[in-house]
C-alpha cells in the first residue's frame, strides 16, 4: 500500500527537492516570461500569497473552497455549486481559479453564488498553508484533475478533507501519471473522497494508487450546465435575428491552430452550393483571436469581430463572425444549424460536445476525442453525433447542410435525447461532498 503523502515523508522531501531545483534551473527563462507576458504577471503575485488573498471571516456557517483551474472546469462547476448552495444556504462558497479566463468566467457564471473568488496558490509549502490558515475551510472540492502534492499535505496537516468531483485522468494522461507513481499514488491517498466521470476514469484513479473504496463514478457534470437566461444575450438576439433573414449557421466552436484552415476551406466550399450558409468562428485560446484575423485577411475573406460589433446591432453583412469573446459560445450554439468542436481534427483529444447537444443541434467532430471518450462513443452508438475522419469528410458534411440540411436533424435531436439521459451528476457529486463533511462532523 502506497505511504500518505505528507510534511517530511520520503515522497514530499524527494518532490520539494524536484521542485526546487526545476525553480532553479529553469529560473532564467521563467523571469523573462513571466515579465514578458501580461496574462502571466496579472496574477502571478496573487497566486503567492501577497496580493489577492481572500478575506479570513469565519461565518457561522461551514466554509467551501471549490477550485476550478480554467473555462471548462469552471462552467462544469457551476451546477454543482449552485446545487450546494440549496442544501447549504448558510455556507460561505469560495471559489479559486488558475487562468485570467476561468475567473473572468467564475464572474460572469457564477455571480451572487460563490461568496469569493481568488487564484490558487503556488504548489510551495509554505504559500499554500498561507492561503488555508487565512481561508480556513471546512472542505476543499477540486474540480476534474488537478493533483497538487504540496497543498494537498498542508490540507492533511490541518484535518481538512479534500474531495475531487468530476474527476477525469485521459488515457494520455494516466501514461504521463504513471511514470511519477511514486509520488502521485502518495498523493491520491490524502484525499477523502474521488467522485470520476466515468468507470475507466475511476479504475485509472485506482491503478494510480487511489484507495479503492473512496472511488465512484458520478457522472459528468457538464450534462448539467446551466443555460439559464442566456438567450438573450445580444450575440444570440444577433445570430437569431439573422436567422430569419434566411441565413444557416454553422457554428465552429473551440477551435485549434491547424484547424481553422481546414475549417475555412469546408464552409468556403459549401458557401459554393448556398450563400445563405455563414460560420462563427471561435478559436480556443483568446490569445489566437488576432492570429485567426490575420489567416482570414489573407485568405481575402470577409468577416466581422464580435468585439467590434455596435451595441444593438443585429445585422451581420460578412459570411464569417469571428467570436473574439471569452463565455458566448455555449449560447450561440443555440442559433447554429450545424455545430463542429473544435480539438478533434488535429490530436488535442476533443472537447465538450455537450453544449451544442443541449441546444438540439446537430454536431460534427473530427477522429480525435480521447478525452471525451466515453461521450464519444455513447453519441455516435446512438446517432447523436457525426465524425469527420479529416478534412475532404468535413467538407462533405457542410456541403451536404449546405444543399439538404434537413436531413442533420435527427442527429440533432437524438444528441438532446442523450443529453437528458445522462443529467443529475450535479446532485451525486453534491452528495458525495455532503457525505464527507458529515464524517468529518460537519453539521450539513
Amino acid at each position: 500500500m502506497p505511504r500518505t503523502f505528507r510534511s517530511g515523508s520520503p515522497e514530499h522531501i524527494a518532490y520539494n527537492l524536484l521542485l526546487f531545483a526545476g525553480v532553479v534551473l529553469l529560473l532564467p527563462l521563467w523571469v523573462p516570461w513571466v515579465l514578458l507576458f501580461r496574462k502571466r504577471r496579472a496574477n502571478f503575485f496573487d497566486r503567492l500569497g501577497i496580493y489577492g488573498l481572500p478575506s479570513s471571516s469565519k461565518e457561522q456557517g461551514p466554509v467551501i473552497w471549490t477550485h476550478a483551474v480554467s473555462v471548462g472546469e469552471t462552467n462544469a462547476s457551476v451546477p454543482l455549486l449552485r446545487r450546494l448552495k440549496e442544501h447549504l444556504p448558510q455556507a460561505r462558497l469560495l471559489l479559486s481559479n488558475v487562468t485570467l479566463t476561468g475567473r473572468g468566467t467564475a464572474e460572469k457564471a457564477l455571480s451572487g453564488v460563490v461568496d469569493e473568488r481568488f487564484y490558487f496558490p503556488f504548489d510551495i509549502p509554505g504559500v499554500c498553508g498561507r492561503f488555508l490558515d487565512r481561508v480556513r475551510p471546512d472542505i476543499v472540492v477540486i474540480v476534474e484533475t488537478e493533483i497538487w502534492p504540496n497543498f494537498l499535505a498542508e490540507c492533511l496537516q490541518r484535518g481538512i478533507p479534500v474531495v475531487i468531483t468530476n474527476g477525469r485522468i485521459s488515457e494520455r494522461s494516466f501514461r504521463g501519471y504513471s511514470r511519477f507513481r511514486w509520488l502521485f499514488a502518495s498523493a491520491l491517498r490524502t484525499l477523502s473522497a474521488i467522485s470520476t466521470q466515468t468507470r475507466d476514469d475511476a479504475d485509472r484513479f485506482v491503478a494510480l494508487g487511489a484507495d479503492p473504496a473512496i472511488v465512484a463514478v458520478g457522472g459528468n457534470l457538464k450534462f448539467d450546465v446551466s443555460h439559464s437566461a442566456k438567450s438573450a444575450l445580444p450575440i444570440v438576439l444577433a445570430l437569431e435575428e439573422e436567422k430569419t433573414n434566411g441565413t444557416r449557421w454553422i457554428i465552429a466552436g473551440s477551435t485549434h491552430e491547424g484547424e481553422e484552415a481546414i475549417i475555412l476551406r469546408a464552409f468556403m466550399a459549401s458557401r459554393k452550393v448556398s450563400p445563405q450558409i455563414k460560420l462563427l468562428l471561435a478559436p480556443r485560446h483568446p490569445e489566437r483571436f488576432g492570429l485567426v484575423e490575420i489567416m482570414l485577411r489573407q485568405e481575402d475573406i470577409p468577416f466581422a469581430r464580435r468585439t467590434l460589433m455596435r451595441a444593438g446591432q443585429n445585422l451581420i453583412e460578412e459570411p464569417v463572425l469571428l467570436l473574439d469573446t471569452v463565455g458566448e459560445l455555449s449560447c450561440a450554439y443555440a442559433a447554429a444549424g450545424l455545430a463542429f468542436v473544435g480539438g478533434s481534427l488535429i490530436p488535442k483529444g476533443g472537447h465538450n460536445i455537450l453544449e451544442p447537444a443541449w441546444h438540439g443541434v446537430p454536431t460534427v467532430v473530427g477522429p480525435h476525442m480521447g478525452n471525451f471518450q466515453e461521450i464519444f462513443d455513447t453519441f455516435m452508438e446512438a446517432g447523436g453525433l457525426i465524425r469527420a475522419a479529416g478534412e475532404e469528410e468535413l467538407a462533405d458534411v457542410f456541403v451536404k447542410f449546405a444543399s439538404c440540411p434537413d436531413i442533420f436533424k435527427a442527429v440533432g435531436c437524438k444528441g438532446k435525447e442523450l443529453f437528458g439521459r445522462f443529467e443529475g451528476a450535479s446532485g451525486r457529486n453534491a452528495d458525495t461532498i455532503l457525505s464527507v463533511m458529515k464524517r468529518s462532523g460537519e453539521a450539513v
